[in-house]
């Protein structure tokens, strides 16, 4: 990130030749709103210092089309028309961003600052655009409460203002990782301040998610109050879709209050990053009654990291040459179809189970089928019936359903011809347990998972 940006503008600004003055003047703002939200998508008009057409449109991926944001570049003349300016392009809701010349624009920029704030308009320069680009480098919230700004600030967004409002949501967020009323009640505030509201509630739910998840009463929650205790769809989604936010804890916290249900609801482009950070910090927290998996052509790659996405309405994890689906309830993978199987051999069931617990396997031999039931010892694959049938039965014979034992203790019945598993009566399995039983099972993995505290589940 560049640290001359302001000298850079009054180079550009007083450059001779006006079409370069102008061209070199955007391009220097959008490298500045690009170091604040890297995601961003800007595109430039043909209009410069223009009353009414803006300079810059904003837009971001993944969000409805029709959301974006003008960018005004203003050169104030003076106080009295910089804020004839801001007034003039108000009900747009736009960021108006006054250029430095070489003067001091704070006696402009504080001229409109109870306006800006009562119309949602956001009034910055290049040093409040420095800063929030700065503070990015530190701290992981930071970066969403600069991409907040840029998508819904308000009011006036100097340098201070900039520290401001990043400190205090920083020290919110910790604040509500234990429960602490003041710390977390003046970030409230100052999201209330300096965000309009559809920003500021979703920034204020992340706030009451981690709080709830620290044992704290929603009641005493020092905020706008969710009732119903969850993060909402549409901020969880634009969470998700965020810069990477690398914070374990932060995202133990917010898991709490996430459920497979709701993230199978989101509509979530590929495989983001925050998608993976929140999956695999509450592997054994987010929980599931059915999976069902569906083969799909293998990777070109030699080797692909299995990642999580939602597809078909439903939480999904891609691997080399599969797709996993999990549902809260087994209705709501009937929309999956299951690919043609005819179950597995003996020698199949035997390498897949590995050290999984399996008390029941249903075996089929053309018209005849029959289930061995484990009584007393550790798997059904040491049961005397089985091990009685002759080499060459077995070597025809297959294994159509199974039942498993998750590391969990949870029963989960296993389809080998639906490829499918489903947990026995209204059993709670967490991702974690699926991954570590049921997976392996219906399918022949060649990536080992592994649990939460560390130890391998395949």
């Amino acid at each position: 990130m560049k640290s001359d940006y302001a000298e850079a503008l009054r180079d550009a600004l007083f450059d001779p030749n006006p079409n370069s003055s102008a061209r070199r003047t955007k391009e220097l703002v959008i490298r500045e709103l690009r170091d604040v939200d890297p995601r961003i998508n800007i595109k430039s008009t043909e209009y410069f210092n223009h009353t009414f057409s803006p300079d810059l449109v904003l837009t971001w991926p993944g969000s409805n089309k029709r959301e974006k944001r003008y960018v005004f570049l203003r050169l104030p003349d003076s106080p009295e028309y910089f804020a004839e300016d801001v007034e003039t392009v108000s009900e747009m809701q736009p960021i108006v961003y006054g250029l430095n010349g070489g003067s001091d624009l704070s006696e402009s920029l504080n001229a409109v600052a109870e306006l800006s704030h009562e119309n949602n308009v956001l009034v910055t320069d290049v040093h409040g655009m420095d800063r929030l680009a700065r503070n990015r480098k530190d701290h992981n919230i930071a970066n969403l409460v600069s991409t907040a700004l840029i998508r819904g600030g308000r009011g006036l967004m100097d340098s201070g203002g900039a520290d401001a409002i990043s400190a205090s949501v920083n020290r919110g967020f910790e604040g509500a990782r234990v429960a602490q009323v003041e710390l977390t009640g003046n970030a409230v505030r100052a999201l209330e301040r300096y965000l309009a509201p559809a920003q500021s509630r979703q920034m204020t739910q992340f706030l009451q998610a981690v709080w709830i998840s620290s044992q704290g009463r929603i009641d005493g929650f020092p905020g706008p109050k969710e009732l119903s205790g969850e993060i909402g769809d549409e901020s969880l989604e634009y969470l998700l879709h965020f810069d990477p936010i690398d914070d374990p804890d932060f995202w133990r916290a917010l898991g709490a209050s996430v459920s497979v249900e709701q993230l199978s609801r989101l509509q979530i482009t590929d495989a983001p990053a925050n998608l993976q950070h929140l999956i695999r910090e509450n592997l054994d927290r987010l929980w599931s009654r059915q999976m069902r998996v569906i083969g799909g052509e293998l990777a070109l790659s030699e080797s692909v990291e299995p990642s999580w996405t939602v597809t078909r309405q439903s939480l999904c994890l891609r691997g080399e040459d599969y797709a996993a689906y999990f549902a809260q309830n087994a209705s709501n993978l009937r929309h999956i179809r299951p690919d043609a199987a005819y179950g597995l051999s003996i020698e199949d069931i035997h390498r897949r189970s590995r050290n999984i617990h399996l008390s029941e396997l249903t075996v089929r031999k053309g018209s005849e089928s029959f289930t061995v039931e484990a009584q007393g010892i550790r798997s059904v694959l040491q049961a005397e019936s089985l091990s009685a049938l002759p080499a060459s039965y077995l070597e025809k014979a297959r294994v159509i359903r199974a039942t498993a034992k998750s590391p969990g203790g949870q029963e989960i019945h296993c389809d080998f011809l639906e490829r499918d598993a489903t947990a026995v009566t209204s059993a709670r399995v967490c991702l974690e347990d699926w991954l570590g039983s049921a997976l392996p099972l219906l399918w022949d993995v060649s990536v080992n998972f592994s649990r939460h505290d560390g130890t391998e589940t395949a």
